[in-house]
């Protein structure tokens, strides 16, 4: 455990904004936790952070944040088809992906190249390219931080939804999750439905490879598309997409496909990509659209306002160059929600975590 104090913590999340924490530890060692919790001068105004790759400093914190960098991966049971591995909650999730592909598990590939930790996977339920994290959830433990005591949760007691979980609203700052255990699959089954108005899985697959495709292909194709869209954030300031794709009403579709005639539109339980006469829609009210698709048609691809702009292939993507301040950041991005708003009468919801 390692505790600093007037900490920077310009290389602690996506934005690098240098703003300053009162006090900071690295936790190591889940017993650690336990220890922090029960020490009265750190418990107080107590922030868990991840890798802080979706996550923007606005201020200087007053108080703890305790950064979980637990390590390890272990497998726990297995049959003739499947595998069930634990993982420690600090364990990066990029890693734990090739971790898999490298030993022949499938059910997470699509994932690859997703910044952050795998608890932090856990609280948003990250989902990329047909593929869903609670797809292969099993469990998780967590440390309650009023007692200290370790409590399981299954999958139903974790609600997901739709970069949704029970930790994010519901249960915020009251569990932080040390292990998570997924059930992976032994064979080379992948999912190729992702595609998009720049192309499909299937194109990329065809550009690396040749049919049939395994683990590998589809891992290292998601990877090419990813580096495209997203820049590197460990060396600009960035959290990839900013903003949640929005869910509206089947009656508001209609309305936005009147502006926007060819938008795509996806049921709202998971992410996936059916087409648009499946029975999916049939049952449902609601359907979610890309909140890129509507920035591009108004013009934010690309875009900069000073130190702060969008990708030039992606304009989900917030970007910023050296010396951006947070709040250079937040009047950007709110210039972007309200352009939406005027536009299709729609309200963008932030995907990053605004401290």
């Amino acid at each position: 455990m390692k505790i600093l104090h007037n900490f920077s913590l310009k290389n602690k999340h996506s934005f690098k904004v240098d703003v300053k924490a009162k006090c900071f530890i690295l936790i190591s060692k889940i017993e650690d936790i336990v220890k922090v919790l029960q020490n009265k001068k750190y418990n107080n105004n107590l922030l868990v952070l991840g890798s802080g790759t979706n996550t923007l400093f606005t201020k200087d914190y007053p108080g703890t944040i305790l950064q979980i960098a637990t390590k390890g991966i272990a497998v726990v049971d297995q049959d003739e088809k499947e595998i069930t591995v634990e993982i420690q909650a600090g364990e990066s999730w990029s890693g734990f992906v090739a971790w898999a592909v490298n030993n022949g598990f499938s059910g997470v590939e699509n994932m690859a190249l997703i910044p952050g930790t795998v608890g932090a996977g856990a609280i948003q339920n990250i989902a990329a390219y047909g593929e869903n994290f609670e797809d292969v959830f099993v469990s998780l433990e967590v440390i309650e931080m009023a007692s200290g005591k370790t409590i399981s949760f299954d999958k139903k007691a974790c609600k997901f939804g739709y970069r949704e979980s029970i930790f994010k609203k519901d249960y915020r700052n009251r569990f932080i999750i040390t292990k998570v255990n997924l059930r992976l699959a032994k064979n080379d089954e992948i999912n190729t439905s992702y595609h998009s108005r720049y192309g499909s899985l299937e194109d990329e697959l065809a550009k690396i490879s040749n049919p049939p495709y395994n683990i590998r292909d589809a891992s290292k194709a998601v990877t090419l598309i990813r580096e495209r869209k997203f820049p590197d954030w460990e060396k600009i300031g960035t959290a990839g997409s900013f903003f949640l794709n929005p869910v509206i009403t089947k009656k508001e579709l209609v309305g936005i496909q009147k502006k926007v005639p060819n938008i795509q539109f996806y049921p709202i339980d998971k992410l996936s990509y059916p087409k648009p006469d499946d029975p999916k829609f049939i049952y449902s009210d609601y359907v979610k659209i890309p909140a890129g698709w509507l920035l591009e048609e108004l013009g934010w691809k690309g875009k900069w306002i000073g130190k702060v702009g969008t990708s030039p292939n992606q304009s989900l993507v917030v970007m910023t160059q050296k010396g951006a301040t947070a709040q250079e950041i937040l009047k950007f991005a709110e210039k972007m929600k309200l352009d939406v708003k005027k536009a299709y009468s729609i309200d963008l919801t932030p995907e990053v975590n605004i401290i």
